[in-house]
């Protein structure tokens, strides 16, 4: 189906009524506002949990390529701390930021299975940059959903969305994203245990060692700065007051923010060993809320160019208290995700 005024027709009424609707095109990208209403009007007439393991396959896209605005792509480098101020360099994150909307219009399709309002956090998030995007090129995004879900040892569901970026001038995927998003459990507790059947264990986490090659102060307002690029306004991201409706004391900071603000920090230790800029993967582990305003600090392994022969290194993202926000990998290594 093609969006337009029959289109958000149809995705009212099927909320109505549970009408399916797996595949959606888009002729701009969605209003944020609306798709923020339908999450809170999926609240009402969808449940927070299913113990199904197999979703539906939803899939939503633009069917007219997007062209990089200069405006957009300079306000993304100088809230990601982007080294090189040249027109012509295209960051990975700005992708993602391009794109967001897509996951959040995936997220409140009728025929998503559950309410995504305060039960659905981003777990994980692995950035594939294919190749070197330049700024004059067009390109068409895509958001699916794979509908194998699997169970974490506490009990929760994970599930993943693949974000994808295809240049309209050569017909390639240049980016990819893999979100790893985890539906929380009512019947769990927090850090929970399976009822009944002893749970798995949890996977040993391996020490991030190496110099601390960044550190990024990040004010109150960093919230609200990125939500005016990528669109997400979630409450817990724009105002003291607002997060406290969603059980914070200040303002979260943006996990996909964290990861631009990585890459520009890879950007400048690759440049200063004259290493390209893609083609390379990131990989990251969001382990608690960056609550703002914080002074965080990236930790990394030895040169990227001595250690990309072996897959790459390893970081971590301390926040003021020393307390870890997120570990990940960096890596040359890129490889196409289908689902």
């Amino acid at each position: 189906m093609v969006l337009g005024l029959n289109g958000v027709v149809s995705i009212l009424g099927g909320l109505a009524t549970g009408k399916s609707m797996e595949t959606l095109e888009l002729t701009e990208f969605p209003n944020m506002p609306f798709l923020y209403w339908l999450a809170v009007a999926g609240a009402v007439v969808k449940p927070k949990w299913t113990d199904s393991k197999q979703w539906p396959a939803l899939k939503v896209s633009m069917n007219t390529p997007t062209p990089i605005q200069p405006k957009r792509l300079k306000n993304f480098k100088a809230l990601a701390a982007w080294p090189d101020n040249s027109r012509s360099s295209v960051p990975m994150m700005f992708l993602m930021a391009e794109s967001f909307k897509l996951v959040m219009q995936v997220l409140t399709l009728p025929s998503f299975p559950v309410s995504v309002l305060g039960t659905v956090v981003n777990k994980r998030a692995r950035y594939s940059y294919l190749r070197k995007v330049d700024a004059a090129e067009s390109l068409t995004y895509s958001c699916k959903l794979n509908p194998a879900v699997r169970e974490t040892f506490s009990g929760h569901a994970e599930f993943d969305l693949l974000l994808e970026a295809v240049s309209h001038d050569k017909s390639d995927v240049v980016w990819q994203a893999v979100l790893s998003m985890v539906l929380m459990n009512p019947k769990k507790s927090k850090g929970g245990k399976k009822e009944g059947a002893a749970a798995s264990s949890k996977p040993a986490e391996e020490e991030v060692s190496g110099e601390a090659f960044d550190t990024w102060v990040l004010p109150e307002n960093t919230g609200r700065a990125y939500a005016a690029l990528d669109g997400d306004i979630s409450p817990m991201h724009l105002y003291k007051a607002t997060a406290m409706l969603m059980g914070f004391p200040s303002p979260v900071a943006n996990v996909h923010l964290l990861a631009a603000r990585t890459e520009a920090s890879i950007a400048a230790k690759k440049a200063s060993t004259a290493e390209p800029a893609a083609p390379f993967s990131l990989e990251l582990e969001f382990k608690k809320p960056t609550l703002l305003p914080n002074r965080l600090q990236l930790t990394g392994g030895a040169a990227f160019a001595e250690d990309a022969a072996a897959g790459g290194y390893k970081l971590r993202i301390d926040d003021k208290k020393g307390k870890p926000i997120a570990a990940g990998t960096v890596s040359k290594e890129t490889k196409l995700t289908r689902i």
